[in-house]
C-alpha cells in the first residue's frame, strides 16, 4: 500500500513539473499576422493573374488547332490560295445585293450564322453546265443545315436562265447582268466559286468546276458548321 502511495506521489510530482515547465503560447505581433494573412492572398491573386494571361493562348491555341482541322478535311476542294483582287484568303466577304427571278433580293450579309457557297456562272459556260447538277445534288442533301447556295448567274437576261431551268431547280438562283460582284471578288472566268464562314469571311476559292455532291464536300461543309 505504501508502494502504492509512493507511485502516486511520484506521478502527482511528474505532472506538476510537466505543467511547470510547459511554454505558453507566444502571441505575434500585429505586422507578422497581416503578412501571414496576406502571402495566401498574393499567392491566389498571382495565380489567377497567370491563369487569366494563359488562357486566352490556350483558347488561341486551340482555334488553331480546329481551323487547321477544318482547313486539312477542305483540301480535298483543292482550293486556291486567293487572287488578285481579294488578296490571300481569309478576306471578309464583299457584300452584294441581287435579285432572284421572283424579284426578291438577297443580301449576302443577312445570311451571317450559315454557311454559304457563292457560285458565279452562266448558262453559256459549258463547265458551269458541268458542275450544276452536283450543286443541286448538295442542297438537296444539306437541307436542314444552316447552309446556302447562291447560283449568281452574269446571263443577259433572266429569260435565258429560266429556259435552263426549265425543270426547276432547288438552287437559289441569282442575276447580276453587270457582273459588278464577280469583278469585286476577283472573278473573270467562270465558273468560280467561294466559301464563305458563318461570321461573314471567305475561307476558300475554288476556280473552275467540282463533283459538289461527294462525300468529301459535306465533310468540309460540316467542319465549317462546327
Amino acid at each position: 500500500m505504501k508502494k502504492k502511495h509512493k507511485r502516486d506521489g511520484e506521478a502527482a510530482a511528474t505532472a506538476a513539473a510537466a505543467s511547470e515547465s510547459a511554454v505558453e503560447p507566444v502571441a505575434l505581433p500585429a505586422w507578422l499576422r497581416v503578412v501571414a494573412w496576406a502571402v495566401p492572398g498574393a499567392l491566389a491573386l498571382l495565380l489567377v493573374g497567370l491563369f487569366a494571361q494563359a488562357l486566352p493562348a490556350a483558347l488561341r491555341r486551340a482555334k488553331e488547332g480546329t481551323l487547321s482541322a477544318r482547313e486539312a478535311v477542305c483540301d480535298a476542294l483543292q482550293p486556291a490560295p486567293g487572287n488578285q483582287k481579294l488578296g490571300a484568303l481569309p478576306v471578309s466577304a464583299p457584300d452584294f445585293t441581287l435579285k432572284d427571278w421572283s424579284g426578291k433580293e438577297t443580301k449576302l450579309s443577312s445570311l451571317r450564322g450559315s454557311v454559304v457557297l457563292v457560285n458565279f456562272w452562266a448558262t453559256w459556260c459549258s463547265t458551269c453546265v458541268v458542275e450544276m447538277p452536283s450543286m443541286e445534288r448538295l442542297v438537296d442533301h444539306m437541307k436542314g443545315k444552316p447552309f446556302r447556295l447562291l447560283a449568281v448567274s452574269v446571263d443577259d437576261d433572266w429569260p435565258q436562265v429560266r429556259k435552263f431551268f426549265a425543270k426547276g431547280t432547288p438552287l437559289e438562283v441569282l442575276l447580276d447582268t453587270k457582273r459588278d460582284v464577280p469583278a469585286r471578288w476577283g472573278t473573270e472566268k467562270f465558273p468560280e466559286s467561294f466559301l464563305v464562314d458563318k461570321e461573314g469571311n471567305i475561307r476558300y476559292y475554288i476556280v473552275s468546276n467540282r463533283d459538289w455532291s461527294t462525300p468529301a464536300v459535306e465533310a468540309c461543309l460540316d467542319a465549317m458548321l462546327d
